[in-house]
């Protein structure tokens, strides 16, 4: 059953030290911990969702999941289960896109559909904040989105000057480029996506972010992209999933 942590990195590893389980944390730098114990217990933690996963053998995963039901420093329930009825917030996705606004449109449906709290800077006001700080408020260090998606459309044209107009190809707005690196870098690749409409020339510094694919509609990507946001932590129920895909 999916369980939440509320507490930070530190406090958790020492419910797992005072519960003398013994074995090894690692960071993946991509937005999740994970814990391996010499039983072979594994414990996974999202900082970003505080969703909370224990995996292994009967005895490893027991021991693992009486030290997070341990009160922690007078802290009682920092672990909860999402069957006690406690409320979700939803979470936040911070859109990048380009001048193609049925696009646009359509993937902030299914992501309300999912029962996600989608930001495009268009529609906020901003609180009389420069762009880059309405950026920076979402993105940047002290960041307010839990994942971020690039979505890249066909709105402009453009070829390297050594090969001339007769290479033309179809490129995503420079705005668009811009803000994907600076999801990149606050939110790293663990936490973002990004959509490709048709074909369009894509940098190279981005090839190794997971690229969702498609042409008529954003739907046709709904289901990798609910994958993938799973794998980034998130609860999707599966009605949420079908109603988005529609």
């Amino acid at each position: 059953m999916p369980k939440k942590y509320r507490g930070t990195i530190e406090e958790l590893k020492g419910l797992v030290e005072r519960a003398a389980i013994r074995g090894d944390w690692d960071d993946d730098e991509q937005g999740k911990y994970s814990f391996r114990s010499k039983e072979a217990g594994v414990l996974n933690w999202w900082p970003s969702t505080g969703t909370l996963n224990v995996q292994g053998p009967a005895d490893a995963k027991a021991k693992l999941e009486a030290a997070l039901a341990a009160p922690d420093e007078g802290r009682v329930g920092a672990v909860v289960t999402q069957a006690q009825g406690i409320a979700r917030a939803p979470k936040h996705i911070f859109i990048v896109h380009g001048h193609d606004s049925d696009a646009r449109d359509q993937l902030e449906l299914a992501l309300h559909r999912l029962g996600l709290k989608p930001f495009i800077l268009m529609n906020s006001s901003g609180g009389g904040k420069t762009i880059i700080e309405a950026l920076e408020g979402q993105i940047g260090r002290d960041y307010t989105s839990d994942f971020g998606i690039v979505l890249m459309t066909p709105d402009d044209f453009g070829y390297a000057k050594k090969d001339g107009d007769k290479k033309v190809e179809p490129r995503a707005r420079q705005n668009v480029i811009l803000e994907a690196g600076m999801l990149l870098a606050s939110l790293t690749r663990a936490r973002m996506a990004i959509i490709v409409k048709g074909h369009l020339e894509m940098p190279s510094d981005l090839q190794g972010i997971i690229h969702l694919a498609y042409n008529d509609h954003v739907k046709e990507i709904i289901p990798k992209l609910c994958q993938r946001l799973k794998e980034a932590g998130f609860d999707l129920e599966p009605n949420q999933i079908a109603a988005a895909a529609q």
